[in-house]
């Protein structure tokens, strides 16, 4: 882009616009430490630190211009924009990046199930177009207008992850998206220490249809009654396995790396092999039916995608060591996706033991103690045979397991479970791994796959 148009797309004014010449920008960086060519560095102002502080160190790493909030040139050699606040610059220039290439936006949110969903939709549509991903987690108002920056005028469709934590977070990303089709997966308790309740979290996630296109289609999960309850009529579809839904799956077969299952969507019915276990899979893979009929594709071409979908690193990942086989859902926990991964070990079919360990789940606020109870209670109609709670609030998930006759321990930290693992876990396990993010357990998976 040329500079003039990065002036007029974040409403900025320069400080010296002698220096603006006929320079064109090729590259967009946050971090004062990355080399780029023909760089715009945004510097943006956080909780520890402020770039602010390292724009006269960014003309060496290829930054020939520089956004600030700040009215005065730090370098005389960065063509300086000043801006009211670069955070929301940051925001207006994605939204300008976005408005430049002609594809089709798919906007997905949900308390639980936004990666996965996100995944297997892009390894669909990928079997017909060039697909463009929200990559990682990169789905608040910094990682989209990161992603958006990624677009290629090859790419055909964007599949954007929207994240939130507080009210008006997503709000502010679908105004710079502009979906073709926005998806909510589900309405959980996620953020409900912020957002007070379950219809705190509804009134927050439908904040993604204030950037929807006036013809554009909303996909919600119609087994979740907030969200038929919110329905709006036409453009609306919903998917689930109850046959009330547009897309709706029968014949549900469980394995124990896949599950199978008829889809029957108002088009057609597909016999899916999903390589990935649980039940949520098939609503994922319901959704992205869904998706592909909107976007036109053809049916082998639907099922071929399926059959591609891999798990992301983290994320309902089985593998065996030592003969211990590893259900590594570490990623981030929330109490549905908790019920998720334990209905995948209920179902797991081994001749050894099923254990399960689980830690805390965060910003649940007043309402933890509470909702770590409910995972417990999940024990009364599991085929599990141990339980092995890690830190805080997960005591509540083994004291409420134990009512059930279920065999559980709790242990206060990850390192006092590591200490006795070898105690823990044996030869023929199964044994799945899931917690908050914050909570580190990839470190014990580490553990079980060195057998130490």
């Amino acid at each position: 882009m040329h500079i003039s148009e990065i002036i007029t797309a974040v409403s900025g004014k320069c400080l010296n616009p002698e220096k603006i010449g006929n320079n064109l920008i090729t590259d967009i960086t946050l971090d004062s430490r990355k080399n780029v060519n023909a760089g715009l560095f945004i510097p943006l102002a956080g909780e520890k630190f402020d770039a602010h502080d390292y724009i006269n160190q960014v003309y060496n790493k290829g930054v020939i211009a520089t956004l600030t909030s700040i009215d005065k040139i730090v370098d005389d050699k960065l063509i300086t924009i000043l801006v009211s606040d670069t955070r929301q610059a940051l925001l207006d220039l994605a939204e300008y990046v976005n408005f430049k290439f002609d594809r089709k936006i798919v906007a997905i949110t949900g308390s639980v199930g936004k990666t996965t969903t996100k995944e297997m939709i892009s390894t669909v549509l990928a079997s017909a177009m060039k697909v463009h991903k929200t990559e990682g987690n990169f789905n608040n108002d910094v990682g989209l207008p990161l992603t958006i920056f990624k677009t290629t005028s090859e790419d055909k469709v964007s599949v954007l992850e929207m994240g939130m934590n507080h009210f008006g977070e997503i709000s502010k990303l679908t105004k710079v998206a502009k979906p073709d089709i926005a998806i909510i997966t589900n309405i959980g308790t996620s953020h409900i220490e912020n957002l007070g309740s379950r219809e705190g979290i509804l009134k927050a996630k439908l904040e993604i249809l204030e950037g929807l296109k006036l013809e554009g289609k909303v996909l919600v999960n119609g087994d979740e009654p907030l969200l038929v309850n919110a329905s709006k009529g036409k453009g609306w579809i919903t998917y689930g396995l109850n046959k009330t839904n547009q897309y709706y799956a029968t014949n549900i077969k469980y394995e124990n790396t896949s599950v199978s299952a008829c889809l029957h969507t108002p088009k057609d019915t597909y016999e899916v092999t999903i390589p990935s276990p649980g039940e949520h899979m098939v609503k994922n893979t319901l959704v992205a039916v869904a998706v592909a009929e909107i976007l036109e594709l053809d049916k082998h071409t639907i099922l071929k995608g399926i059959t591609s979908y891999k798990s992301e690193k983290m994320r309902m990942q089985i593998s065996t060591y030592n003969d211990v086989t590893i259900i590594d859902d570490t990623y981030n926990a929330s109490v549905d996706s908790m019920k998720a991964a334990l209905q995948v070990l209920n179902k797991f079919e081994t001749t050894g033991r099923k254990v399960a360990v689980l830690g805390d789940m965060f910003e649940l606020g007043e309402h933890s103690i509470d909702l770590h109870q409910q995972v417990g209670k999940e024990f009364k109609d599991l085929n599990v045979d141990c339980l092995y709670t890690v830190g805080n609030y997960a005591s509540e998930i083994s004291n409420e397991a134990k009512k059930y006759n279920v065999y559980a321990k709790h242990f206060i930290n990850k390192e006092e479970f590591v200490k006795s693992i070898l105690e823990n876990i044996k030869p023929k396990d199964v044994v799945l791994l899931k917690a908050s993010r914050g909570m580190g357990f990839e470190k014990i998976v580490e553990s079980i796959k060195k057998g130490e």
